[in-house]
């Protein structure tokens, strides 16, 4: 029978694998068993007000669930809402990063003195993102950059990866090409800062570079300096520790590493211990303190229990629960271009769009 359950179909006399089709008014027929003891008791009434309440209750969580994904792609699509037409400036870089603009209303209050907006708009009239496609963990904050390499072998204190020291140099001349092609249509100066904002005092869980026009800032750029962390000084720190790793250097596995008390929160403890960290000694130091506090690992645990990983993963969650923006944008945007690409390669190959193609075949 086309409502039947397949999985219980009757096979002997026995009562407990018959199957009873109840039906509520306005609703699909749904099986019912009716070997079960509180169907037995149930009235149709009865039944029909339970799976009511439990229709309602679905219908709550899927507008909720729904509203979630719609506010996430809306906040994340803002993010790229000026500079959409620009990545063009990054040049090949294009393939390894995303230039990302701030909120609309916080590139207008840039210059405002309101205690509202110091601190939330942008730093400068002139103030943009460079985001990292790629999101492996080992690349969400400035504070574990080299501290482990892409299988996630550990490497000692004050030792480094020799990529991680390439990645930032790359990272520093694709934003320099970027403003240097955005120059004339937005007015940037030549004199540019570069900053990263160190876990402990970031707002965000994925690697963002602060890209600012040091000629136009504004009072979101003052009260921002203690934590303002100049990329400079950040691969001075990378090329010392790199200097300081030989090619033997023994890595460890991060299974190895102890875990640590639950309740020791990583980012506190960052900030207690540099609550100014705007230099290489002060970088430097952090990196230190994390060691301290049980390295790596530690940072790992305590993102997947905040969600922004996923056990057996080594990439960034991009859902909206929680809610990484440029994580879920480097995500879109990647998955953009893959389909567009598809979508060109098949115009090439056949003449026609993949939509095109299926129409005629349906």
């Amino acid at each position: 029978m086309g409502n039947e359950c397949k999985c219980c179909k009757k096979e002997d006399d026995s009562p407990r694998n018959e199957v009873t089709l109840l039906q509520a008014p306005g609703t699909a027929v749904l099986p019912w068993y009716a070997g079960h003891a509180q169907a037995e008791e149930m009235s149709e009434k009865e039944y029909n007000q339970k799976l009511l309440k439990v229709t309602l209750r679905v219908q709550r969580h899927w507008r909720v669930v729904t509203a979630r994904k719609v506010f996430a792609n809306k906040a994340a699509a803002s993010y790229t809402g000026s500079t959409a037409n620009k990545q063009t400036f990054l040049l090949h870089y294009q393939a390894k990063y995303i230039i990302a603009n701030n909120l609309p209303a916080n590139d207008a209050h840039w210059d405002s003195d309101d205690p509202a907006w110091i601190g939330k708009a942008s730093m400068s009239k002139r103030h943009r993102f460079l985001i990292r496609r790629n999101l492996h963990w080992r690349w969400f904050n400035a504070l574990v950059f080299g501290m482990m390499d892409e299988q996630e072998r550990v490497f000692p204190m004050s030792t480094c990866a020799q990529d991680a020291l390439t990645e930032i140099r790359t990272m520093k001349e694709a934003a320099l090409t970027w403003v240097n092609g955005a120059r004339e249509s937005e007015g940037w100066s030549h004199n540019v800062g570069l900053f990263f904002h160190v876990y402990g005092h970031n707002s965000v869980n994925s690697l963002h570079l602060h890209v600012v026009d040091l000629d136009f800032t504004g009072p979101s750029f003052e009260s921002q300096k203690f934590k303002n962390l100049p990329m400079d000084a950040v691969l001075q720190v990378l090329e010392q520790e790199v200097a300081g790793t030989s090619d033997r250097c023994e890595t460890s596995s991060m299974s190895s590493l102890p875990a640590i008390d639950e309740s020791i929160d990583l980012k506190q403890e960052t900030v207690k211990a540099s609550p100014v960290l705007n230099d290489a000694d002060m970088y430097r130091r952090a990196r230190l303190k994390l060691y301290e506090l049980g390295g790596v690992r530690a940072l790992r645990d305590q993102l997947r229990r905040q969600g922004f990983l996923k056990a057996g993963s080594p990439k960034l969650t991009t859902s909206n629960k929680p809610f990484n923006v440029f994580a879920r944008l480097a995500y879109q945007d990647t998955v953009g271009r893959a389909l567009c690409t598809s979508d060109t390669s098949f115009i090439k190959i056949t003449g026609s769009s993949p939509k095109s193609a299926s129409s005629a075949l349906s």
